[in-house]
């Protein structure tokens, strides 16, 4: 009798604007009634969910690299009309340094069936922490719930468009063709709900959701108004999701994959994007269904939903993984929801001006030459109005060097292929082997302390750039450029920052002149890198000519990568270098020695025209100690995950001939006339090991150089190097 009354319910909806079609309204109403609620017989299912959920940065080309990475196995029990389970068995964790758990903020990060008449947004984050610290066995109140697009008052929330069919899938006994249905939100009124904004495909022989994808976007406003965050300025912020189910004994649709992902940008810090990512993974399915009992209709949005942890010794010794660690960050994009983007995001609209930095060393920045600096930044992307055209520029003041700096810049983007071109003066660093991931100056660290770990030319440049992406960013890049600059040496204007005690050393020498510049790089896997904990490997090839009152030439080589092997992990990067001339500018020679390149030794003790750097690291987490531990009520951090690691850098620098020797001269000498660099005499190396904890992003233990005779030294400090 339900059903009937449903059916009539659905078809007494007339053909008006909520639906393009008098067939797509009989399709929804069809789809309404089959995901009103699970078949009758179908009393719950038991499943075995990983989960990773990771923090990221995307910067304006599209590469992604990951902070921080946390995975989680879970045993969950989904009870018809009576509760969904979830018992987490295993945690693991690598991060970049210090940080906080997403476990801090997440209650429940998967969503137990698409049936009922609302559905919570894939994660739960609980409002009142509080109940976050008690584990509460009921969702917080404050949950916003969403209004499913087959719910019985759609009408008043969505419009609907589509209904064609897309594909055709092929199951053991049967084809089964997917027909896709476009939900847009109406919204209008004040209740505070979410609507789903996206895609749907059903299973068309049984109406049956196969796969959910958009966003998430929320109707009325939060009661007492926005958060502090809300009010920042520039800020943008969407909520994705992609639920897709499989078909389980050829008769129901359950959950296989579910992904959130929250996306962020905010003006204070740039053009590149925050994003938080939930990827869940179902499998091991049993399921309930005793045929010969039916039960009620039940709304499983509102059934009790709770979250449970095994041991901590039984998280600890976990080793069921169907994953490697990172497999669920680096098998998806941000660009996926490319097409959902908002409007600050798409490529096509109206004109924006933006006064959003791309770099913050436009805005302000503090260092021995300039003292403090401080400018501004516009750029103007045209959208429709010229599809892929972006212009702009940087002014800014240099306080105590008391000279304007800045540039200029026009970029046209067609398909995979970049246009660009610009003029700028600025103050070049002259540091070798920075990494995308790596700042090119000290930021404002140079106000305390007097800390400023970069050397600099005055450089004046106009360049023309071409760059093609091949297949996608992920796979390989190719970047030309060709144009003229002008190089002048720079002094240390200052002898100390403001805060702290210390002197800054002088800079070091460059030579003068003017050239004619060419450059060509070519990047595999360019979001590769051993610096970010995201497993991947890739490699980089430069090249450079310059012509002129200065002239020589460069090529450099570089690979990068991590990976992970159940509780092993191993980084390394590798580069070198030549360069050639009869007269080698001192700024294009390479340097090694200091914080950054070669620790242990003096900061760039070692010079020359030819050099090499390879820095490698390994660990290995103890089966103890794993789970995420509580710090202050609801605060988590990763598991102290103790182990033991080892490191080892070694460095080479040779000064080929007499023209070469004359250059690291010009690098500057030493209060006695010698040289502040020298070449290496072989290959310098320490070697270090100890103990880990936070999955090696803190270590204790010694180093030694293994070059020479040496001490052990007490090594202690974050990150991988001894």
């Amino acid at each position: 009798m339900l059903l009937s009354l449903l059916v009539l319910a659905q078809l007494a909806i007339p053909a008006d604007s909520v639906y393009t079609s008098a067939g797509l309204r009989d399709l929804v109403a069809r789809a309404a009634v089959s995901n009103h609620a699970p078949p009758p017989a179908f009393r719950g299912y038991r499943a075995h969910v990983e989960t990773e959920m990771s923090l990221l940065m995307r910067d304006t080309l599209g590469r992604e690299r990951a902070a921080q990475i946390e995975q989680v196995a879970s045993a969950v029990d989904w009870r018809r009309g009576l509760r969904y389970q979830m018992h987490v068995l295993g945690y693991r964790a690598q991060t970049l340094g210090p940080s906080i758990s997403s476990l801090s903020f997440l209650s429940a990060w998967t969503e137990p069936s698409l049936y009922g008449e609302r559905i919570l947004l894939g994660v739960q984050f609980i409002a009142d922490k509080k109940k976050r610290a008690a584990r509460p066995s009921h969702p917080d109140p404050d949950l916003i719930m969403a209004i499913h697009p087959f719910a019985a008052d759609r009408d008043q929330y969505y419009r609907f468009s589509g209904g064609d069919t897309v594909t055709v899938m092929q199951s053991p006994g049967r084809a089964i063709p997917i027909v896709r249905i476009h939900v847009t939100p109406h919204l209008s009124g004040a209740t505070r709900f979410a609507a789903f904004n996206g895609e749907i495909d059903l299973d068309a022989t049984r109406q049956q959701i196969v796969r959910m994808r958009g966003q998430f976007v929320v109707l009325g406003k939060r009661p007492g108004g926005k958060s502090l965050v809300e009010k920042m300025p520039g800020l943008v912020a969407v909520a994705y999701c992609e639920f897709v189910n499989a078909e389980i004994g050829q008769r129901y649709w359950l959950p296989a994959f579910q992904r959130t992902e929250l996306q962020t940008s905010l003006a204070l810090l740039g053009r590149d994007r925050a994003v938080m990512r939930i990827v869940s993974r179902f499998s091991e399915y049993a399921v309930d269904d005793t045929s010969s009992t039916t039960i009620a209709y039940d709304d499983s949005s509102h059934i009790p939903r709770s979250t449970t942890w095994a041991s901590s010794d039984s998280v600890s010794h976990f080793n069921r993984w169907d994953t490697s660690l990172g497999a669920g960050t680096t098998s998806t994009k941000a660009d996926d929801f490319a097409d959902l983007q908002p409007d600050a995001w798409k490529s096509t609209g109206a004109t924006l001006i933006e006064v959003i930095p791309t770099n913050w060393d436009n805005v302000v920045r503090y260092n021995r030459v300039e003292g403090l600096f401080t400018g501004a930044e516009v750029n103007v992307r045209m959208r429709s109005a010229f599809p892929g055209l972006i212009y702009g520029g940087a002014l800014g003041w240099a306080w105590t060097e008391r000279t304007a700096k800045g540039a200029a810049h026009a970029s046209l983007m067609r398909g995979l292929d970049t246009y660009a071109v610009g003029v700028e003066r600025s103050l070049a660093s002259t540091n070798d082997w920075v990494s995308p991931g790596e700042a090119k100056t000290d930021g404002i660290n140079g106000m305390f302390a007097s800390f400023d770990d970069f050397d600099y030319v005055d450089r004046r440049t106009a360049l023309a750039t071409v760059s093609h992406i091949v297949g996608s960013i992920d796979h390989a890049m190719l970047t030309v450029r060709a144009g003229a600059g002008n190089d002048r040496p720079e002094v240390a204007r200052l002898t100390s920052g403001l805060i702290g005690g210390g002197k800054f050393r002088p800079d070091r020498g460059a030579d003068q002149g003017s050239y004619a510049l060419g450059e060509v790089d070519a990047d595999l896997h360019p979001s590769a890198s051993e610096e970010f904990v995201q497993p991947g490997f890739g490699a980089r090839l430069h090249y450079e000519i310059g012509h002129g009152d200065l002239s020589w030439q460069r090529a450099e080589v570089g690979i990068t990568g991590r990976e992970y092997w159940g509780p092993v992990a191993l980084s390394l990067r590798f580069d070198g270098g030549a360069v050639t001339g009869s007269s080698i500018p001192p700024q294009t020679l390479f340097e090694l020695g200091g914080s950054s390149a070669l620790p242990g030794y003096g900061y760039k003790q070692f010079a020359g025209d030819r050099a090499m750097l390879f820095r490698s690291y390994a660990s290995y987490t103890l089966p103890v100690l794993r789970g995420p531990h509580r710090v202050w009520r609801t605060v988590f951090i990763p598991g102290v995950a103790p182990g033991f690691g080892a490191g080892f850098q070694g460095g080479w620098t040779q000064i080929s001939d007499a023209s070469a020797r004359l250059s690291v001269l010009r690098l500057g000498t030493n209060t006695d006339g010698t040289p502040l660099s020298v070449a290496t005499n072989g290959v310098r190396a320490t070697f270090g090991f100890g103990v880990t904890m936070f999955s090696g992003t803190f270590h204790l233990g010694a180093a030694r150089p293994v070059d020479r005779g040496g001490r052990w030294k007490l090594a202690v400090g974050f990150g991988p190097s001894f």
